[in-house]
């Protein structure tokens, strides 16, 4: 196999991680939110995912897997949503590919998971201020970040848990 081809083995895992990820966050969808003065704030749990392909995959393979999950989830779930999504996806895979590459083992995946939570929801709020026009919401930031911390915490010990018992099949290429 040349150098930089993904082989169909991936291909296949990454595509189980996709639509795993996609229904998790169509199932979040529907859930009213949990933090009633900022609706469009949200767990995140399809990060999860994100964060176990930057693990296993890299940032690369990452940053298209947020791609194919933001563009594949607007489908289902409409195209309202997508700017907030998109935004937030980013911004966490930012936060996170970079934190990952540049201090793990140093830092935990759970706190690699609280910064990619604060900023999907840092992004998310900001995305709200130029839709609504209203830079007033930036005062509900502080009440976002706790939020965003106890979202980060609980997908960073999803996150160690899947790595921890993943079968090695799924995850050991060659």
């Amino acid at each position: 196999m040349k150098k930089g081809r993904i082989s169909a083995k991936k291909i296949a895992v990454l595509g189980m991680l996709l639509a795993a990820a996609s229904i998790v966050f169509l199932i979040e969808s529907l859930v009213p939110p949990l933090l009633p003065v900022a609706p469009y704030v949200k767990i995140g749990l399809a990060n999860a995912f994100v964060l176990l392909v930057i693990v296993y995959f890299g940032a690369g393979s990452a940053f298209v897997f947020v791609l194919a999950k933001n563009l594949l989830t607007a489908l289902f779930a409409g195209w309202f949503a997508f700017p907030f999504n998109l935004a937030g996806s980013l911004c966490a895979y930012l936060a996170m590919a970079g934190t990952y590459s540049l201090f793990y083992p140093k830092v935990s995946l759970v706190s690699v998971s609280v910064l990619g939570a604060i900023c999907s929801n840092i992004a998310r709020t900001s995305v709200a201020v130029l839709v609504l026009e209203s830079p007033s919401l930036y005062v509900q930031l502080p009440f976002v970040c706790a939020f965003s911390i106890a979202a980060g915490i609980i997908i960073g010990i999803l996150a160690i848990l899947s790595v921890k018992h993943l079968p090695e099949r799924l995850t050991k290429f060659k």
